[in-house]
C-alpha cells in the first residue's frame, strides 16, 4: 500500500482552496452554479449548497465524483500518512512499539512489586513489537493512557523473567 500512496504523498501539504474545490475548479472553466446544475440534473441552488458543504467538510464524495465528472473532471482522493516521512509501515510500528512499551511497562511494574526483574528488555520489547503486528493486536490501536497490559497473554515473557 506505501507504493501506492507514494505518488499522493507530495499533495500532503496541499490545502483545499478556502471557496473549495469544486467552486475553485467550476470558477477555472468558466462555469457558472446553473451550468453545473443543468449538466448535474439539479437546480442551481443545489449547487451552491454543495459548494457550501464542501467548504464545511461535510459533501459527500458521491456528489462531489458527479459534479467532477459533470466539469469532465474526476474524483480522486487519498489517505496518506500526515508526517513528511511517515509511511504506513512506519505507523503500524510506532503504534505498535508505543503498546508494547506500555504493556512492558506495566509488567514490570508488577515483577517489581513481586521483588521480580526482566532481563533482555530490548530484545523483549522487539519481540513483543513483531508479535503485536503479526497478530493485528487490538492494542495497537488503543488510545494512549488505556490500560493495554490487562488484556493479553504473557506467557511468552516468563523466559526473560529473573526469579
Amino acid at each position: 500500500m506505501d507504493k501506492k500512496l507514494q505518488a499522493w504523498l507530495g499533495m500532503r501539504q496541499e490545502q483545499r482552496p478556502p471557496m473549495g474545490w469544486l467552486r475553485a475548479v467550476r470558477g477555472a472553466l468558466g462555469m457558472s452554479a446553473r451550468q453545473l446544475a443543468q449538466l448535474i440534473g439539479i437546480d442551481a441552488s443545489a449547487v451552491v449548497r454543495m459548494e457550501e458543504r464542501e467548504q464545511d467538510g461535510k459533501v459527500t464524495l458521491e456528489l462531489l465524483d458527479r459534479a467532477a465528472r459533470a466539469m469532465d473532471c474526476k474524483l480522486v482522493y487519498a489517505i496518506v500518512p500526515k508526517d513528511e516521512a511517515a509511511s504506513l509501515e512506519e505507523i503500524l510500528e510506532s503504534r505498535a512499539r508505543r503498546a508494547a512499551t506500555e504493556v512492558l511497562k506495566q509488567v514490570e511494574h508488577s515483577m517489581r512489586l513481586e521483588d521480580q526483574g526482566t532481563a533482555e528488555y530490548g530484545a523483549e520489547l522487539e519481540a513483543l513489537i513483531q508479535s503485536m503486528k503479526e497478530k493485528n493486536d487490538s492494542r495497537i490501536w488503543a488510545p494512549p493512557k488505556a490500560k493495554l497490559a490487562d488484556q493479553g497473554d504473557y506467557s511468552a515473557l516468563k523466559k526473560f523473567v529473573i526469579s
